[in-house]
């Protein structure tokens, strides 16, 4: 299996385009694998969907990353590419995405610099799996995946 790691740039610091760097670096792990993993930390969610049309039939899946927020959109692309906006976060439940509630609150009202510090209580974990078989590559089954604490453990969870 191979697995690439690429950043988006809407929103975010110019990098190299991920969209030619992907080629790049697919064409390379193709050589040895047919099962392509791409994880996509981007902001957009335009942009995370225009990487896996790209992408389709070329690669098993694209996951997208960033927002914390577990999309509800997998699907599979025509070619094979199983696809998500959002795998979603695995950390502090009681939270905002991940960080203590009353520090992100004073962020959004005073507009001031923050330090941010993690949540404290109960980490459910969210994902996807996708399933590449028959040795091509392609995606056969995408599924979302959420674990949330039960109420007996939330309070003994930190």
């Amino acid at each position: 299996m191979g697995v690439v790691n690429l950043m988006g740039r809407v929103y975010m610091r110019e990098l190299e385009c991920p969209f030619r760097t992907a080629d790049r670096e697919v064409a390379r792990l193709a050589e040895t694998t047919p099962v392509i993993l791409v994880d996509f930390h981007a902001e957009a969610t335009a942009e995370k969907i225009a990487l896996a049309w790209h992408l389709d039939g070329r690669v098993s899946a694209v996951l997208g990353t960033h927002t914390h927020v577990q999309t509800a959109d997998e699907r599979i692309f025509p070619k094979g590419t199983g696809f998500i906006c959002d795998a979603g976060m695995t950390g502090p439940h009681d939270s905002v995405i991940g960080v203590q509630k009353d520090q992100a609150i004073r962020k959004f009202l005073t507009q001031l610099p923050t330090r941010f510090e993690p949540g404290e209580r109960g980490s459910p974990a969210a994902g996807r799996s996708p399933g590449a078989g028959r040795g091509d590559g392609r995606c056969r089954h995408i599924e979302r995946v959420s674990v949330p604490l039960g109420p007996q453990a939330r309070g003994a969870v930190k």
